[in-house]
């Protein structure tokens, strides 16, 4: 595409041939996947697949891809890559559900510690509002109220 005009005409036939020869090799897998799912509905392919294509489809040149320039210098994006990507993702994700777990539960204990002192109630639910947070839910345990029907501090509760 970097080798059209403006209006889409290519000035370059070699670049107009390689497009084309892309174009037609990924609508020919999509319509074949799209062919072969069960739902029926279009699939499209991944930049990773788009890109795999290209490298097959494109001339290469003195040991270099045809066609994408100074990235032949770079280490291409490989299928171990995406893996990497997404094994570092889902640890990533580990990692921020167990920050969420921490939080929530240093949120129950404000709560608790909230319990009969209006000034750390009030506090705390003018945070809340400033952040847009919600405010703690009294059937689901925690609760601003000051005369709870629970006693927090309970053996069975502290595990003695």
């Amino acid at each position: 595409m970097t080798h059209a005009s403006p209006d889409g005409v290519f000035v370059d036939p070699a670049s107009e041939k390689l497009f084309n020869a892309v174009a037609s090799r990924v609508e020919e897998q999509e319509t074949q996947l799209t062919q072969q799912s069960a739902d029926g509905l279009p699939v499209k392919l991944s930049t990773e697949e788009v890109d795999r294509i290209f490298e097959e489809v494109a001339p290469r040149k003195k040991g270099r891809t045809v066609g994408i320039g100074s990235v032949n210098e770079v280490a291409r994006a490989t299928s171990s890559y995406y893996s990497r990507r997404d094994q570092d993702n889902d640890r990533m994700q580990a990692r921020m559900d167990t920050q969420q777990q921490r939080l929530d539960s240093l949120e129950g204990l404000l709560d608790v510690m909230a319990v009969g002192n209006p000034t750390l109630q009030r506090a705390l639910e003018e945070r809340r509002a400033a952040l847009g947070m919600s405010q703690p839910d009294p059937e689901a345990g925690t609760s601003t109220d000051p005369n709870p029907s629970a006693n927090y501090f309970d053996d069975d509760d502290v595990g003695l």
